[in-house]
């Protein structure tokens, strides 16, 4: 019997289903042995279908990527449509990365605004606000300030280019100041990055408006940055979001005023006063020179002090640099607000009576009449010499030779005085006025000092605890008839003075300023060291640690104990010693004393450290120290200028870290009984004196003691001898968790 199938509407029969599936079957294996052959034409491909709906958004990657240390910006262009400015600018990190996330910003606009009838030329905000009067100073008035915008619309392209357009309209300042739009004149968009944790950046645009010109414009380039931190570092003003002098000027204009104090805050008269400080001749009489700012807060700079010669007006305008082209001008175009902010006891419209010898100004405009090169005063430049380093340069001071360097000998010195100025010719000594002038006006001193290798000991010296030998020059010299003379030491050199000698010679000879005929300014002459070995079969110097061209950023040439010791770091050394104090200079009765104590140290390595870190100590008062004759010396208000955590802005880079060679002594802080023995005083050890200097506080003290500082229990031999140890480097050693590299954040 046949059985029967229903396919669609016709019934088949067994042997035809059969014959369907063998079909299909065949069928499925010739599309298979097709697809797996290359002989078939591509057909012609179909309609695009419709598509699909939109799938909801993805997720953004979380990457985790270190924050920026830096930021680098440059604005691309500025533009102004009916008085509405807009700007565009770029951002990137330290790698060259765009940075998209800017957060924290303000901007400021300024124009250059050209002087005329003597007055200079200065920089005129925009944007201006109101500050009231608070009777916090002496101020009677509100005032005027300028000041910046950061409401108007910023757009982010999220590919490190930003887009922001101001605010303020151009064409319409009247409030609180009117400021009429010049758009031919130079003008100036500043940015300021900073807050909310992004790295400190200050962007400026020059440009002229009316062409779009950014080169061949008008300029006012007196001062750049690198001036400032040459003794800053890194300037951080206004809580550390200004560190470009460009920025800093579009708001420190002769328009802003201080209502607090009615002082004004243009740059040229702020910058000038402050420097001066205490030196200023209203703080010298008894007033006091102050700023007012964020929230009333007071800043004070009547204890501020110069640590060089004011007169060096070239430190901060260099008209030889191609970077400042304009800074000739504080020379060539004197004026009332310059001239009276460091003068700032005269009043010029008084004329004679107020001070001014030329007579009454009210404005600029006869300033170059008297004030320039030929005319009845001079020029400026010449009023501004620094007399004491022009006739410096007519002396060098020369070591020929020295003999009997021996254990048990009296060194005899050979040296000579020329003039670098007149072909090397040599000055008698005896005879000529330079060195002869009396009231201390003329000083030659040839000092003689010892160690082995080590810091200088100067044991069995006979000078009260460990000073140099000193020989006054002009006393003891002998004319050898050739220009040179000799002198001989009166002590001996002892049998503890081992290893190398160091003979220098300093002083100053005198001269005559003013031309009267009297020798009676002191002359800073550059001191000079010579090393000879005592014992040793070659002269093995003391370390080198510091650079003086480091210390001269600030101090332009170091002059010390009244213009003795100059530019020499080792004659320095050489007296300010590890075993050294002052002890020979102090009052018996400690109560006549700041600190109250017998003596301190006077080692370089503490002294340095604690005059310089007076800021941070917590008895910044104590000490530093006495000195001749007797006379006490407060460094309580001493300001460093710059990072004070940064070691290399004096050391030499890795000659701080810890653990210290063993070439430095612990320092002397009780002489103990035997003044010129050294073997009972008592010690710090070298990483804790040098730490302790600025870290001063008891508990850090006590920390150090507990980790082998062995401060006020120790003695040399102690140390040498291993009986106490530091064990400081085991924290604070390079690559250690508290290297001092890092805690110092010294990159």
């Amino acid at each position: 019997m046949l059985t029967h199938h229903l396919i669609g509407n016709r019934q088949l029969e067994v042997s035809d289903v059969t014959a369907f599936f063998l079909f299909i079957l065949f069928t499925l294996l010739s599309l298979v042995l097709m697809g797996c052959g290359n002989d078939g034409a591509t057909g012609v491909a179909g309609a695009p279908g419709v598509p699909g709906p939109q799938g909801p958004p993805g997720t953004t990657p979380i990457l985790n990527l270190p924050a920026p240390t830096s930021l680098v910006g440059h604005m691309t262009l500025a533009s102004i449509n009916s008085g509405i400015l807009k700007v565009s600018f770029n951002l990137e990190d330290q790698d060259g990365q765009p940075y998209t996330a800017l957060s924290g910003f303000r901007f400021t606009l300024a124009k250059l605004v050209p002087g005329g009838n003597g007055d200079t030329s200065h920089w005129q905000s925009y944007i201006n606000q109101i500050e009231t009067v608070d009777g916090v100073g002496s101020g009677t008035s509100d005032t005027i300030q300028a000041t910046y915008e950061r409401d108007g619309e910023l757009i982010n392209h999220n590919d490190g280019s930003y887009t922001y357009t101001f605010v303020t309209n151009l064409d319409a300042v009247v409030q609180p100041l009117a400021v009429a739009y010049q758009g031919q004149l130079t003008h100036r968009v500043a940015l300021q990055i900073s807050g909310n944790d992004q790295p400190v950046a200050n962007i400026v645009y020059d440009w002229q408006p009316s062409s779009g010109n950014t080169q061949g414009l008008f300029t006012r380039n007196l001062v750049k940055t690198q001036n400032c931190n040459s003794c800053h570092g890194k300037l951080a003003l206004h809580g550390s979001g200004r560190t470009e002098v460009d920025y800093c000027v579009t708001c420190h204009n002769p328009g802003s005023i201080d209502a607090n104090s009615g002082e004004s805050v243009d740059f040229q008269s702020l910058i000038h006063k402050l420097h001066r400080g205490a030196q200023l001749p209203s703080v010298v009489n008894g007033g006091e020179y102050a700023i007012w700012g964020f929230r009333d807060s007071k800043h004070d700079y009547s204890a501020l002090h110069y640590p060089q010669d004011i007169n060096n007006c070239s430190k901060c305008h260099d008209d030889q640099d191609p970077q400042t082209p304009d800074a000739a001008q504080w020379h060539q175009l004197p004026s009332i607000q310059a001239c009276g902010s460091c003068h700032d006891d005269v009043d010029f419209a008084l004329g004679k009576e107020g001070g001014h010898g030329g007579g009454i100004a009210v404005d600029n405009s006869e300033c170059s009449v008297c004030h320039r090169q030929g005319a009845l005063v001079g020029s400026v430049q010449d009023s501004h010499q620094i007399l004491s380093s022009i006739a410096a340069k007519a002396f060098n001071f020369e070591i020929l030779a020295v003999d009997q360097v021996k254990s048990g000998q009296f060194p005899v010195i050979t040296f000579q005085v020329t003039d670098p100025q007149n072909q090397h010719q040599t000055f008698d000594i005896l005879n000529h006025p330079a060195f002869t002038a009396g009231g201390g006006a003329s000083r030659l001193a040839i000092d003689l000092a010892w160690g082995t290798g080590r810091d200088y000991t100067n044991h069995g010296s006979t000078s009260g605890v460990a000073s140099t030998v000193s020989i006054n020059a002009l006393q003891s010299a002998t004319d050898n008839g050739d220009g040179s003379f000799t002198s001989q030491s009166a002590i001996a050199l002892p049998a503890s003075a081992q290893g190398t000698l160091s003979v220098a010679i300093e002083g100053h000879p005198a001269a005559d300023y003013d031309g009267d005929g009297v020798y009676s300014d002191q002359v800073p002459v550059t001191s000079r060291v010579a090393h000879f070995a005592i014992n040793d079969t070659e002269v093995v110097t003391r370390r080198e640690v510091v650079e003086l061209a480091k210390c001269n950023n600030c101090h332009q040439q170091l002059s010390l104990h009244g213009g003795n010791r100059n530019d020499n770091l080792v004659v320095c050394a050489m007296c300010h010693n590890a075993n050294n104090t002052d002890i020979n200079r102090r009052p018996s009765d400690t109560t006549l004393t700041l600190d109250a104590k017998k003596e301190a140290s006077v080692d370089f390595k503490t002294m340095i450290h604690a005059i310089h870190a007076a800021q941070m100590r917590e008895q910044p008062s104590v000490f530093w120290g006495f000195g001749f004759p007797g006379t006490e010396h407060d460094f309580s208000q001493t300001h460093f200028p710059n990072q004070l955590e940064n070691c290399e802005v004096c050391h030499i880079p890795g000659t701080y870290a810890l653990p210290l060679s063993p070439q430095v002594l612990a320092s002397t802080i009780d002489s103990g009984q035997l003044l010129n023995d050294a073997s009972d005083d008592v010690k710090v050890s070298a990483g804790a004196a040098v730490c302790s200097s600025c870290h001063d506080s008891a508990l850090a003290k006590a920390h150090m003691i507990q980790n082998g500082g062995a401060s006020y229990t120790s003695s040399q031999q102690d140390i040498d001898e291993f009986i106490v140890v530091e064990t400081c480097q085991f924290c604070h050693g390079d690559g250690q968790t508290a290297d001092v590299k890092k805690v110092h954040q010294i990159h």
